[in-house]
């Protein structure tokens, strides 16, 4: 079987199955492309980066067998195909995935390249924080973007935080980023240049609405109380004092973000702007989080305190 006909195939048969996307690939076509890759054995990214692919290779019967096993399983599992094939890519880099975290995909993925210019001086960031580091990819891009700089990695999560160490070491960073397992900011006793997190922003209805593919994820990474905020203001009630006097943190919010300005709509947020979406990613300086956390503490519109959800 030619290369070509084997994703024309295996897309018609993904359709057919009315699987959910999203993990990494958008739609049947981009997951039929990355199935037919990993069943012949060639390798996906020197390809993709020539934005070429083998027309003329030709799949012997083991592919073939291979090929077939691995749709198969995605679609009577709905496992994602990230799980299945245990990889990832996030911001041009492969990382190591599994059940035991969160699939890498974030819009972090567009501005780290960029080092968070021109907000942030790449000269002086010296310390950065990844929370809800999950896979560690995040935290692995930021040691890449910022060679000056230490990362300290923490999560919640015991599990996830041993794929973060496998990709740690994958990419032989063990000097450069650390790892802290704590909720929230419990563990951590210092300051940094940088804070990033991608934490969990959704809210219960949009919870129970997920497809089956996305409740194979750690449940912990998504569900953040009824409007999806419960870490992320608590986050901003303590960040403050983590940061150095010039430091900023940025946050990616998502389908939160609209509820996160209606509650906090005297703040000048910064948004990052993405291909996608103009408000996922919010960046604050610190000079603006003690009014960010007066405000959040005593909201006129809030008739019950705030408090985290994240187990």
């Amino acid at each position: 079987m030619r290369f070509p006909e084997a994703v024309a195939r295996t897309t018609q048969q993904l359709e057919v199955a009315s699987l959910s996307y999203g993990q990494g690939f958008q739609n049947a076509a981009d997951e039929a492309l990355r199935i037919v890759y990993a069943a012949s054995g060639v390798d996906f990214w020197e390809y993709m980066s020539r934005e070429d692919h083998p027309h003329d290779l030709v799949l012997n019967d083991d592919a073939v067998s291979t090929l077939q096993e691995i749709t198969r399983e995605r679609i009577l599992s709905r496992k994602p195909l990230a799980y299945i094939l245990k990889e990832a890519w996030f911001s041009g880099q492969r990382f190591y995935i599994d059940e035991r975290a969160i699939i890498p995909r974030s819009y972090f993925a567009e501005w780290i390249p960029d080092q968070f210019r021109p907000w942030a001086d790449p000269d002086q960031i010296e310390a950065v924080l990844d929370l809800c580091c999950g896979s560690g990819c995040i935290s692995i891009c930021c040691a890449l973007a910022f060679p000056n700089a230490t990362v300290l990695a923490s999560d919640t999560s015991g599990d996830a935080l041993d794929v973060a160490a496998q990709n740690i070491q994958d990419y032989g960073l063990q000097e450069r980023v650390r790892l802290n397992r704590g909720n929230m900011f419990e563990g951590i006793d210092q300051r940094f240049d940088l804070i990033v997190c991608n934490p969990p922003y959704v809210s219960t209805d949009r919870f129970r609405a997920l497809p089956p593919e996305y409740c194979k994820e750690p449940d912990v990474a998504f569900h953040a109380g009824e409007d999806g905020l419960d870490f992320i203001l608590e986050m901003l009630i303590q960040s403050g004092q983590y940061l150095t006097p010039n430091g900023i943190i940025v946050v990616e919010s998502g389908t939160a973000s609209e509820r996160l300005e209606e509650l906090l709509d005297d703040t000048s947020f910064t948004w990052l702007s993405t291909e996608s979406d103009e408000k996922a990613l919010f960046l604050l300086e610190e000079t603006q989080l003690k009014s960010v956390r007066n405000k959040i503490i005593k909201p006129p519109h809030i008739s019950k305190p705030v408090s985290v959800n994240n187990d």
